[in-house]
């Protein structure tokens, strides 16, 4: 557990969050300091410069079946789970795979795209307030 302040959040973890590494397109989810579970992820697309901001921000909603929209596109998910403004976790059904380089070249619009299970399983155990850790 450690304190870290950033985006106007000052708090204990406490052993319970999730780190998303975008460097390796993974996310990792911590309870009690434990690793719950691990997911491949796309992350923002780096070709058109829509990458995902780092920095240390926190789940503020969850909710199931809406639809994500943009200038460009209007998304139907199963789950959506936002932490910065338009910025979440997500499934995407249409990504052909997860994790590698995808995000260089078929990447979001900064979300935090995810297979449908993945998102399922994060969406059944993770709760509003838990800290999110966004590094490169």
């Amino acid at each position: 557990p450690y304190t870290e302040s950033a985006s106007g959040i000052k708090k204990n973890f406490g052993g319970n969050y999730v780190e998303v590494d975008l460097t390796n397109q993974k996310l990792y989810l911590y309870k009690n300091s434990e690793l719950i579970m691990s997911s491949n992820i796309v992350s923002g697309s780096v070709s058109q410069t829509h990458m995902t901001p780092t920095g240390v921000y926190q789940v503020y909603s969850i909710e199931k079946n809406t639809v994500l929209r943009g200038a460009d596109y209007a998304s139907p998910v199963s789950f959506w789970m936002p932490f910065n403004g338009g910025i979440g976790f997500h499934d995407a059904t249409w990504q052909a795979y997860f994790g590698g380089d995808r995000y260089t070249y078929a990447g979001s619009h900064g979300c935090i795209n995810m297979p449908l299970d993945a998102a399922a399983t994060l969406y059944s155990i993770i709760d509003t307030n838990v800290p999110i850790v966004c590094f490169y």
